[in-house]
C-alpha cells in the first residue's frame, strides 16, 4: 500500500502557517517604516493570530454550539486573510529581488504599496467568491455504448458542500435551487457534505429534501464524514433524504452507482478497489463515486465507468493550486482513461475560510448522449 507520509504533511503545512505570520508581520514593518516598539508588538499579535484559527476549529469540534459560530467564522477568514496577504508580499519581494538592479529605493517602496493595495483587493473579492451560490457548469458526455435508453440523461454533481454552520444554509439553499432548475435526473453527492459542527434541523432537513429528482439521490462518505463520525455522518444523509453508498451500490433506471469509502481514510489499497469493483460487474451503464480522485486507473481497468469525484477544490485559494496538483494528478476536470471518464468537480462550498480565489465553486451538471464503440 501506498504510504502518504501524513503526519509530515501535517507538520510541515503548520510550520509554514505559522512562519507565513511572521513573515507577513516582518514585511508590515518594512513596508510601513513602524517604530521598534510597533513592530515588535505586530510580530506578537500575528503570532498569536496564527494559533487563532485552529483553536476556533478545536472548540467547533468539541463544542458545536452555534453560540461560537461567530468565533469560528472569524478565525477561518483570519487563515484566509493571512495565506492571501502572505502569498502578495511574497510576490513583491520576489519581483524586487529580481529587478533588484532596475529598482530605486522609491520604486522598490512603491512596489511594497502596490501588493498592499492588491491584497486590499483580493480580500474582499475572495469572500465573495466563497460566500455567493456556486454557478452550474453544464457537461455534454458522449460516452461509447451507452444504452440508448439512456440517451440525455441527466446528473447533477453536488462536492465538498462542508456545512458545519447555519450560516452556510443560506448558500445550501441556493445550491438545492439551482439544481432543480436543471432538472437532473439523478443527484450525486461526492462527499464532505457535512462538517464537525453541523445541526441537523429541520430547516436543513426541508432543503435538502426538495431534491427530486426521478431516479433518485445518491452519496458517499468524504474524509470530513470521518472526522464528524461516520455512523453519524450516515444518520445525517438518511435525515436528509440521501442513500448513502458506502463500499457498496444500487441501480436505479438501469444505471448502476457504485459509492467507495474514501480510499485515503479507509486505507485502500488498489487490490481492495479491485475487489470491491468485481464483486457485482454487470453490463450496462456504471456511475463510481470516489470523493479523492485516486487510482483511477485502477478503477478504469476493473470496467468502464463514470467516476465523480471531488476533494482539491479546485486549490480554493490561489496559489493552493500548485500544491494540489503535486498530491492529485487528476485535478479539476474531465478526464478520459480508456473507456472510463473522470470528473473531479471543485465543489460547491468551501472549507475553512469562506473563500475562493481563481477556483470558482461548481455545480457540475453531465448530459449523456451515445456514440457507438
Amino acid at each position: 500500500m501506498k504510504d502518504y507520509h501524513l503526519l509530515p504533511v501535517f507538520l510541515t503545512l503548520i510550520g509554514s502557517y505559522i512562519a507565513m505570520h511572521y513573515y507577513a508581520a516582518s514585511w508590515l514593518t518594512r513596508a510601513f517604516a513602524f517604530s521598534a516598539i510597533a513592530s515588535r508588538n505586530l510580530r506578537v499579535v500575528f503570532l498569536l493570530l496564527a494559533f487563532f484559527g485552529p483553536f476556533t476549529m478545536f472548540l467547533r469540534r468539541r463544542w458545536p454550539d452555534p453560540v461560537l459560530e461567530p468565533l469560528a467564522i472569524a478565525g477561518y477568514i483570519w487563515m484566509g486573510v493571512i495565506l492571501i496577504i502572505g502569498f502578495t508580499f511574497l510576490l513583491s519581494d520576489f519581483f524586487s529581488l529580481i529587478l533588484k538592479k532596475f529598482l530605486t529605493p522609491q520604486s522598490r517602496q512603491f512596489l511594497r504599496y502596490g501588493a498592499a493595495a492588491l491584497a486590499a483587493v483580493l480580500l474582499p473579492y475572495a469572500l465573495y467568491n466563497g460566500m455567493r451560490a456556486p454557478a452550474v457548469k453544464k457537461i455534454n458526455l458522449s460516452v461509447p455504448g451507452l444504452p440508448a435508453a439512456l440517451e440525455g440523461l441527466r446528473i447533477a454533481q453536488l462536492s465538498d458542500i462542508h456545512i458545519d454552520s447555519l450560516y452556510k444554509l443560506a448558500q445550501f439553499s441556493a445550491m438545492i435551487d439551482a439544481v432543480n432548475a436543471e432538472k437532473p435526473d439523478l443527484v450525486l453527492f461526492t462527499g464532505d457534505l457535512v462538517d464537525p459542527g453541523i445541526t441537523v434541523n429541520a430547516r436543513l432537513i426541508g432543503l435538502a429534501r426538495k431534491l427530486k429528482p426521478r431516479l433518485g439521490v445518491f452519496g458517499i462518505p468524504g474524509n470530513h464524514e470521518y472526522y464528524y463520525g461516520i455512523d453519524r455522518s450516515a444518520a445525517c444523509y438518511e435525515a436528509l433524504g440521501i442513500k448513502l453508498l458506502h463500499n457498496n451500490n444500487a441501480t436505479t433506471g438501469g444505471v448502476r452507482i457504485t459509492g467507495l469509502g474514501d480510499i485515503m481514510t479507509e486505507k485502500l489499497t488498489g487490490k481492495d478497489i479491485k475487489k470491491l469493483l468485481s464483486k457485482d460487474k454487470q453490463t450496462g451503464f456504471s456511475i463510481l463515486l470516489s470523493h479523492q480522485p485516486l487510482m483511477p486507473e485502477i478503477m478504469a481497468g476493473a470496467g468502464d465507468f463514470l467516476i465523480l469525484s471531488g476533494h482539491t477544490h479546485g486549490g480554493q485559494i490561489f496559489p493552493f493550486h500548485f500544491f494540489t496538483r503535486i498530491f492529485y494528478k487528476y485535478f479539476y476536470g474531465l478526464y478520459r482513461i480508456k473507456n472510463s471518464f473522470i470528473y473531479v468537480s471543485s465543489g460547491a462550498g468551501t472549507w475553512g475560510p469562506p473563500m475562493r480565489l481563481l477556483a470558482p465553486a461548481e455545480i457540475p451538471v453531465i448530459t449523456l448522449s451515445v456514440t457507438a464503440r
